[in-house]
């Protein structure tokens, strides 16, 4: 029928294929091109929400105290830079012992397990670790990279890692291109877990990971939950 002026009137034609089947074949795709380590952009874009799973949330006094006691790690290293490795790694054991107990309690995981993965890793990795844990209770703001007051994913990566001398580009992207993926099962503190469109630190202990989540939340400690751990591909910066 025509219109005003001729025109015709155009009724807008209704896809009726089914949502479900578009998305589902998006995500087999998607996992196949992870399988080999390629990251396509464009199919992530809608696929994924890059929302974290909500974290149960740490007392903030015990994020504070953490935090103070990671900063007080990070300065006694400082200071004991004319020592030799072993003394040094005995100055980062007072203060591992004492975090990983307030950690692993609020994650609800063994507290000697999770000091053995610290004490057990290199001198450069427990300097990361406490680099990254003074920044708890830090809130997330999107593009911020400012230590001590705002920071985003990769912010607080570029941060922990550079207190142990590494330097890290800006971008979770990058980031994951920038290392070698690594085994779930050979992950070490101070590992980078990436899936599309954010970076999280692991904690070296099963999937514990140190993170700046999203907007409204602040850096936090946080265990992967099984519904996304397996979209997560795990990298060592160093490597």
């Amino acid at each position: 029928m025509a219109g005003p002026k001729g025109q015709q009137n155009m009724t807008p034609r209704v896809s009726y294929y089914p949502k479900l089947v578009r998305v589902t074949c998006r995500a087999l795709v998607l996992a196949l091109l992870l399988s080999f380590g390629i990251v396509p952009t464009v199919l992530t874009r809608g696929l994924m929400r890059v929302d974290t799973a909500q974290a149960k949330p740490m007392p903030a006094i015990e994020s504070a105290w953490v935090a103070m006691q990671a900063q007080q790690a990070v300065v006694a290293l400082e200071s004991a830079n004319e020592i030799s490795p072993i003394e040094q790694r005995d100055v980062a054991s007072r203060w591992i012992k004492s975090i990983s107990v307030i950690i692993a309690e609020h994650l609800e995981v063994n507290s000697k397990d999770l000091e053995r993965a610290w004490s057990q890793s290199d001198l450069s990795r427990q300097k990361v670790l406490f680099a990254a844990l003074t920044q708890l209770g830090v809130p997330y703001k999107t593009n911020a990279d400012e230590p001590g007051k705002a920071l985003d994913c990769s912010a607080l990566i570029k941060f922990a890692w550079s207190n142990a001398g590494f330097k890290m580009p800006r971008g979770s992207a990058q980031q994951y291109a920038l290392g070698a993926r690594v085994k779930a099962s050979d992950v070490q503190v101070g590992d980078l877990a990436w899936y599309p469109g954010h970076i999280s630190m692991s904690l070296g202990f099963q999937n514990l990971v140190i993170q700046a989540p999203t907007n409204g939340r602040n850096v936090e400690v946080h265990e992967i939950n099984e519904s996304r751990i397996n979209w997560v591909r795990w990298v060592d910066p160093t490597a």
